[in-house]
């Protein structure tokens, strides 16, 4: 645990309708069962204005979410591969996977967070923090978020079962100040999600839909 330090200044509000402050940050995801038994992955995650990226080093894969003016994409990213699968917004909605941008751009739901209680504020080695508890449904959230930059440095969810899931900052940087860049996937073989009936016996399409459990991804969508 970090020491609450001396500094009474404000804490900064969290305001998700603001836009976040670039930046690039180290996670690490722990889950622990009810029945015993524990696991954990790391992740790394980037932040610009219109760019949001998740990366699994151990896993090579990685997902990309880019907006402009008129859509929203996401990419799945398959970095062993060097290929990728792209969605659109249209596509998204057909699988009822359309995010709330701040979410993905923050890592915090504003509606979770609305629905919470703030336990406390403060600062913590210099850097301000808020603390928001409270149970929702049959889970039990713990959310610190460090406001400067609009990031959560721990977020705890016990569900009824005992499951336990958190996730935890490890560091934080600026954006392109870390000793990490996301991977360099502007080169790499993108298929669109619409055409991806037409491409069911490629083996890289054939891994991806078992994964996501078949149904996921016969195309053809539009």
């Amino acid at each position: 645990m970090l020491v609450a330090c001396g500094n009474r200044a404000a804490v900064p509000a969290l305001d998700l309708k603001q836009s976040p402050p670039p930046v690039a940050a180290e996670f690490r995801t722990t889950v622990q069962l009810a029945q015993g038994g524990q696991s954990a992955t790391e992740w790394r995650f980037w932040r610009s204005h219109d760019r949001s990226e998740r990366e699994n080093p151990a896993a090579q894969t990685g997902d990309l979410w880019v907006r402009d003016d008129r859509t929203l994409f996401h990419t799945r990213l398959d970095h062993a591969d060097r290929r990728g699968i792209e969605y659109r917004s249209e596509d998204l909605q057909i699988l009822n996977a359309s995010p709330d941008w701040a979410a993905l751009a923050t890592l915090l739901d504003p509606r979770l967070v609305g629905a919470l209680h703030e336990r406390e504020s403060g600062w913590r080695d210099g850097v301000p923090y808020r603390r928001y508890t409270g149970t929702i449904g049959d889970v039990t959230w713990d959310i610190t978020v460090r406001t400067d930059q609009m990031l959560p440095t721990r977020t705890e969810r016990r569900s009824a079962d005992r499951q336990v899931e958190t996730v935890e900052l490890l560091q934080s940087f600026e954006f392109g100040r870390s000793p990490w860049q996301p991977a360099a996937s502007a080169e790499y073989d993108i298929l669109d999600f619409a055409d991806l009936g037409d491409r069911e016996r490629d083996p890289f399409v054939m891994r991806v839909q078992a994964e996501e459990g078949g149904g996921h991804l016969h195309g053809h969508a539009h």
